[in-house]
């Protein structure tokens, strides 16, 4: 308690600050005419049970998905949306018509749906600079939720769907306690409808400029929310868990933990957070691949007190992103304790955290500030790692001037400090660029400048030592609805950055165009070549030219086959890889994939290896899923300089997960993330206090 003491003695004065100098701002925007609709309250709840059959939906407000932003055409199919609210509920309602055949296939809550028909309305409590919320449905009544202020935003709420005979409707009842405003009358809001097989994105509230559906600039209005201003108040939130592995002496041997995450609110926007013993079980399905690359990967973070505030961080603008995000805190330890204050007020955006491991301790802090006109926004980041021996700052700043619609132009001012930058100039970051855009094309370039010594621990450090110039472009072309190829993408990505001493250092040329038809079958074509210097005697081309093919493109059930070919180092590579998903049952699907390296050394040896991977799950209900998966590598991997690694591994891994309103449910077997099987059992009960998960 004494950390957590004094870590809001230093942070609480720099808070309060801006609460003070913010609040000022608050205030509702004038509405537009066009896309406003009133706050219609009931006294009676209508009945949520996928029909408008209650006669309290015919006094809802009303509004028609008339665009379809996906093509930047009038919508071809019927879509409309009802609205009424009470001091603890929203009710929306979505009737849709639809030709097309229904694809709804997500039977479990709280996951994405990427490749199902859904309907989804978005709010904004705090008005346009506020925190987003969305709710998603399927046609069956599936539900996923987000929200910019958590990344684990999976409140309890309420859908319930049918079928009709040309299409379905959708009811639905939202909390407001799980929503965070600051008092306003007037809410941004916007609805919008995916049909799947179609690829279209239908819409309500419309601007010409804009590339998404759920951007608070292009949203309409939502008057009269006063009868809801107190029902937006969170309440506070612990998460206390028990964790026991029972493993093998080879897997770390058996333990047990348990700990907590809480979050309190300091502010109608904002929150205290902090952890305690904190989590580090990972049992989420595998996702590796064998896929050759010359660079770190990239993994997301899934611990509670860092998905809490991810959100807070990284607000930067980059063309080319060579060395981003600028925080990644993946490559922090899981700490003993952790403190953190964040949230939004008026205008401004805010985070910091201290996160206290043993004999390490990492810390950040984070303002995010943008005009209400859109045109100007000023960005600053700071990162510290202390461990015995070494004490690593890293620190940017970044304006941005133009606006939403097509041009804007930034700069970034960035350095690294502390033991381990010998010069300061080695230790710099900086980047300019310039962006010029429609919903439908871009260009994007920047120059780049990174000091010889740049690397901050608790960064995605890629390139070092980095000068020159890049330049991204990209058009769409669209065609007729009725038309077989429905749209065609060409992109071009070019760079070329030198060392400290003139010689090259990374360079590439990439071009790529995408066909999508009507019948789902979707196909991309690949060129390019890049060059990579990693110092003397290690410097090499890497080229990619390559096609793949899919059927069943953006459903849940694709077979897609692809083949790149192309120098790899000091040797020459094919890979080609084939997928494939199939329906076993209405709940349950199996995933199969072989991917194969084949590469022949300019020495004459040559090195093959094989990726041979099966996995099925099964949605059993809505808060219930199992998993199984089963993988092998075998050979010898590519290279890009020196001696081949030989794999011969085989993994096998089951997870079973459980979900009720305030409680969680993790078994797993094994770890999919490990080249080989890891011989643990892992049970993980979650047992929420006060507010919901991720609210």
């Amino acid at each position: 308690m004494r950390r957590a003491e004094t870590f809001l003695k230093r942070t609480a004065p720099i808070v309060l600050g801006l609460l003070v100098f913010c609040s000022a701002s608050v205030r509702a925007q004038t509405a537009s005419r066009q896309f406003t609709i009133p706050s219609v309250t009931v006294t009676a709840p209508p009945k949520i049970d996928g029909t408008l059959d209650d006669p309290a939906w015919k006094s809802a407000a009303h509004v028609q998905l008339q665009w379809d932003i996906s093509f930047q055409r009038p919508a071809t199919e019927a879509t409309d949306a009802y609205l009424l609210a009470d001091k603890h509920y929203l009710y929306v309602a979505f009737v849709a018509t639809q030709k097309e055949p229904i694809i709804a296939t997500q039977h479990t809550n709280d996951q994405p749906m990427p490749n199902d028909d859904v309907v989804r309305v978005y709010f904004w409590p705090g008005g346009d600079s506020g925190i987003e919320y969305g709710f998603v449905s399927n046609p069956i009544g599936t539900r996923y939720e987000l929200s910019s202020e958590n990344t684990s935003f999976s409140p309890a709420w309420v859908a319930v769907a049918k079928t009709t005979s040309d299409g379905y409707v959708v009811t639905e009842r939202i909390p407001l306690n799980v929503m965070r405003g600051d008092g306003r009358s007037t809410w941004r809001v916007q609805f919008d409808r995916r049909v799947r097989a179609a690829n279209q994105t239908f819409e309500w509230a419309h601007d010409p400029a804009q590339s998404g559906t759920d951007s608070s600039l292009y949203a309409g209005y939502l008057q009269g929310m006063t009868v809801a201003s107190q029902g937006t108040r969170t309440k506070p939130r612990i998460g206390i868990y028990a964790l026991g592995q029972y493993a093998s002496a080879a897997s770390g041997g058996s333990t047990s933990r348990l700990g907590a995450d809480l979050s309190v609110p300091l502010t109608q926007t904002s929150s205290f957070v902090a952890t305690f013993h904190p989590d580090y079980s990972n049992v989420e399905l595998d996702q590796q691949s064998i896929s050759p690359t010359a660079f770190p990967r990239r993994f997301n973070e899934v611990r509670p007190f860092f998905t809490q505030g991810q959100n807070y961080y990284n607000s930067f603008n980059c063309n080319d992103c060579i060395d981003y995000p600028l925080l990644y805190t993946p490559a922090i330890p899981t700490p003993r304790s952790g403190f953190a204050v964040e949230g939004k007020q008026g205008q401004l955006t805010f985070g910091a955290f201290d996160a206290l491991g043993i004999s390490r301790n990492d810390a950040a802090q984070s303002l995010y500030w943008v005009s209400k006109n859109r045109k100007y926004q000023a960005v600053y980041q700071r990162v510290a790692v202390d461990v015995p021996g070494i004490h690593d700052v890293a620190e940017w700043y970044q304006g941005i001037v133009g606006n939403a619609h097509n041009f804007n132009v930034y700069a970034t001012l960035g350095a690294e400090r502390g033991s381990l930058i010998t010069d300061a100039p080695l230790g710099r970051y900086r980047e300019y660029g310039i962006n010029l855009f429609t919903p439908k094309s871009g260009l994007f370039a920047a120059y780049h400048d990174v000091g010889s010594q740049y690397g901050p621990l608790d960064a995605f450090n890629q390139i070092s030592d980095a000068h020159g110039p890049t330049l991204y472009a990209f058009k769409e072309f669209d065609n007729k609805p009725s038309s077989f190829i429905q749209s065609v993408i060409v992109s071009q990505d070019v760079g070329r950055m030198r060392d400290g001493t003139g010689a090259l250092n990374d360079a590439y040329d990439s071009f790529y165009v995408t066909v999508a038809t009507r019948n789902q079958l979707f196909f991309g074509w690949s060129s390019g070549d890049s060059y990579l210097n990693f110092g003397p005697g290690f410097a090499g081309e890497a080229n990619r030219n390559g096609i793949e093919l899919t059927y069943g493109f953006n459903t849940s059930t694709p077979t897609t086959f692809s083949y790149n070919v192309g120098r790899f180092g000091a040797g020459f590579l094919r890979s080609p890889s084939l997928s494939s998903t199939i329906r076993l049952t209405r709940r349950g699907t199996l995933t199969l994939q072989a991917f194969k390296n084949d590469q022949t050394m300019d020495n004459g040896s040559r090195n093959i290896q094989w990726l041979e991977r099966a996995s099925i799950g099964y949605q059993a209900g809505p808060g219930e899923s199992y998993a199984v998966g089963w993988r092998r590598i075998i050979g010898a991997g590519p290279t890009f300089f020196g001696t081949a690694q030989v794999v011969n591994a085989t993994n096998f891994s089951f997870a079973f997960y459980k979900r009720t309103p305030m409680a969680e449910i993790y078994f797993a077997y094994g770890n999919p993330n490990m080249l080989n099987t890891q011989h643990d059992v892992i049970l993980k009960l979650i047992q929420y206090f006060g507010a919901e998960k991720g609210t």
